[in-house]
């Protein structure tokens, strides 16, 4: 596709993701928008009635948006985005921002239940950030996102009313708590001096929630390392005190436990992962020290790693990492296949659920039977999805830009024999277009690598890069499997991916179907694989 052309579609999949929502179906997919000086809402004021900040309003609530929150309609037309609400429910609504257009608010009654509306089983729900959609009959939060990704490809992918056909059932999970491996909780400053553990309030990011009855979300053996981590807090007394990212004192700044194990039976274990400003001294003797040795105590803990210093960048990450306890090593199994994580690794937190979607992925390849096909994975990470199918074709090629993730991928194929996957470090958003296949099928040593029959693609929530989606149309894989955690980036570029072909060189792909998969039950997160074929 040539690069002017992959432009103007871009650019057309972008401004559609960015306009407002009018679906059929009334699903308003607004994004957060940035709050409104006082000074604006003052002077639109007479645009919007009588409606002003701090005003009391009932409103029924007719959808979610994509940030969890209810859409609402006012009496004046404007949308509402209403904290709380829920499809179906008639609530009193505070109104605590105004735009030109849209307006935020906050709930402070019900009115009416909502007819799938259940009692949210966290005691930290209200405060919390982490479930938006806790207070949501499970069977209704599938639908809804479901229809979130019918409202994308109709929207920004300009399929229309044949979206709905396009889209399968999404693809539920059984278990709705603690489904998650890994979790990460921050530290800050409580009452009397005291430091807390816990997850950011929703719309804070310098206070957390004491999570004292544990979280829901994490495996029980996690909620062991957390209650340990809480009760060394208080008897610390102030002397572990919570990194200030205005001043830069403090020592703690967050914690990630990670569980693992389970599939085959055998007991879970655990990797916390601990980030501070300490330096090696504070380590090995005072209050951090003690910290560390009542969490390398708590059952099924293996490994305890420091980070400290430095940041992630695209190259990688350039903070220190050392194990304090055990090593810096934790093993899962995904259907059959053993993954060895570091604390750095990327990896599906909802381990049933990644079965479910590597599943999905490999019935999506639709493989011939006779292992003759050759696999190009994109975004490959530590080999999930290219070591899950290598059984299945004669040879997968990764692809990944964080060095750990690629010695990750190559110690996971030597940990499973699976000799035929090959992996590497490319920057999949700084390829040159103009070289064609070249661009892509070629080592960082130089070497020229064979043409794929399959292609599998994960990128992060951006997307793909037009360079990258321009080169996969010059290549003319016969299917792509495009795997994504943000529908929205996903249909821009489905939409490139099937637009008109513009000449011999340049080919155009079909999109066949659409199936969602739950991978965070109670929140509105949702992930989506996409098949496309090759149009003669």
């Amino acid at each position: 596709m040539p690069r002017a052309f992959a432009r103007v579609v871009l650019a057309r999949a972008l401004a559609a993701a960015r306009a407002p929502v009018a679906h059929a179906a009334r699903r308003l997919a607004v994004a957060r928008p940035p709050c409104a000086a006082k000074s604006t809402a003052a002077a639109a004021a007479s645009d919007r009635g009588d409606v002003r900040v701090g005003d009391e309003v009932s409103v029924e609530c007719v959808d979610f948006a994509t940030s969890g929150e209810g859409v609402c309609k006012l009496a004046n037309g404007m949308v509402l985005l209403c904290d709380g609400a829920t499809p179906g429910e008639v609530v009193r609504a505070r109104v605590t921002k105004l735009r030109k257009k849209l307006a935020h608010g906050a709930k402070t009654a019900t009115e009416r239940a909502a007819p799938n509306a259940v009692t949210a089983p966290c005691p930290h729900h209200e405060q919390c950030g982490g479930c938006a959609w806790q207070h949501v009959n499970y069977d209704a939060q599938v639908g809804h996102k479901r229809n979130r990704v019918v409202d994308v490809l109709a929207r920004i992918y300009k399929a229309g009313e044949d979206a709905e056909a396009k889209v399968g059932a999404c693809v539920g999970a059984d278990e709705t708590s603690r489904y998650r491996n890994k979790m990460e909780f921050a530290f800050a400053s409580g009452t009397r001096g005291k430091t807390v553990v816990g997850l950011r309030p929703r719309g804070a990011n310098d206070s957390v929630v004491d999570l004292s009855g544990g979280c829901l979300l994490q495996s029980e053996e996690a909620d062991r390392v957390l209650a340990a981590i809480r009760e060394t807090l208080e008897r610390a007394d102030g002397r572990l005190e919570a990194f200030d990212r205005t001043s830069g004192e403090g020592t703690l700044r967050s914690v990630t436990i990670r569980t693992a194990g389970g599939e085959r039976g055998g007991e879970k274990a655990v990797m916390v992962d601990l980030a501070t400003t300490a330096s090696p001294n504070e380590l090995k003797t005072g209050p951090l020290a003690g910290l560390i040795d009542v969490v390398s105590k708590v059952p099924g803990v293996v490994s305890v790693v420091h980070t400290s210093g430095g940041t992630t960048t695209k190259a990688g990450s350039t903070k220190k990492v050392e194990a304090v306890f055990g090593e810096n090593k934790l093993v899962e199994t995904l259907n059959g296949i053993d993954f060895e994580l570091s604390s750095a690794s990327f990896f599906q937190t909802n381990t049933e659920q990644a079965a479910r979607l590597v599943r999905q992925v490999r019935e999506a390849c639709a493989f011939s039977g006779d292992k003759s096909e050759i696999v190009l994975d994109l975004f490959c990470g530590v080999g999930t999805m290219g070591l899950s199918v290598a059984s299945d074709c004669s040879r997968v090629m990764g692809w990944e830009v964080v060095p750990e993730a690629v010695k990750d991928a190559k110690r996971n194929a030597e940990l499973n024999n699976i000799t035929n996957a090959k992996f590497y470090r490319v920057d999949l958003a700084r390829l040159n277009p103009s070289k064609g296949p070249k661009g892509l099928l070629t080592t960082p040593k130089g070497k020229e690598l064979p043409m794929p029959d399959i292609v599998i693609t994960d990128p992060a929530r951006p997307g793909m890069d037009s360079a990258l989606i321009a080169i996969l149309r010059t290549i003319g894989a016969r299917r792509i499997v495009y795997v994504s955690c943000n529908p929205a980036t996903q249909a821009r570029d489905l939409l490139l991916l099937t637009a008109p072909s513009e000449g011999a060189d340049d080919v155009a792909y079909e999109l066949k179907t659409v199936t969602p998969v739950d991978m965070f039950p109670h929140t509105t997160h949702v992930e989506s694989v996409a098949v496309l074929e090759r149009k003669a």
